[in-house]
């Protein structure tokens, strides 16, 4: 692992530093932060699929909040060691990892976790094109009122409408953004949660 890395802002973990492994760019802390104040008190508990999981940054932030159970996808062997690592090194329970090329096998992913996550956080590298069949593989995953975060280029954002799933709200946070999903046309409020 390297030398540099990112470190936990909240919970349990707080202030413990999460490796970054070469070539892998995680979600910037601000954007965290943002992330699990819009999700509010609620998250405790919940089920959290961490796609795309990079240095698990926020995987594991999920999980020092309050998250029940985290799952993290990575497609990349050599990631997904890494990944293994880094949870081995701070001593954490309660993580899946995965390696499936997303979002091809998303509904693998659903047979092998039986789906039904609270919220699930993907952060597909810069230049990913397939938004559209990422969108789609996302609903088997989702529990009842489930939501689903796509970090992005602020400039390129993923369609407002995609299958049975409708963009309720976009923040931008500099050059990314993050833009939220879910099944229905409930309004996202910050802090609440269903």
């Amino acid at each position: 692992m390297t030398a540099s890395g990112v470190r936990i802002r909240g919970g349990d973990l707080r202030g413990r530093l999460v490796p970054t492994p070469a070539r892998v760019r995680p979600t910037e802390g601000r954007v965290r932060e943002a992330f699990f104040d819009i999700a509010g008190p609620g998250f405790a508990g919940c089920r959290f699929l961490d796609l795309f999981a990079g240095s698990g940054a926020v995987g594991l932030e999920a999980l020092s909040r309050g998250a029940a159970a985290v799952v993290q996808v990575e497609g990349a062997l050599a990631v997904v060691r890494r990944l293994r690592e880094t949870h081995r090194a701070l001593g954490v329970r309660g993580i899946e990892v995965h390696r499936l090329d997303l979002p091809r096998r998303l509904a693998v992913l659903a047979e092998r976790t039986g789906g039904d996550f609270d919220w699930i956080f993907a952060d597909p590298p810069y230049g990913f094109e397939a938004y559209a069949a990422l969108l789609a593989g996302l609903p088997p995953l989702m529990a009842p009122g489930g939501r689903a975060v796509i970090e992005h280029d602020a400039r390129r954002p993923p369609a407002a409408e995609a299958g049975a799933l409708r963009r309720l709200d976009s923040r931008r946070y500099g050059e990314c953004a993050l833009s939220f999903y879910a099944s229905s046309l409930a309004q996202l409020r910050d802090g609440e949660t269903r």
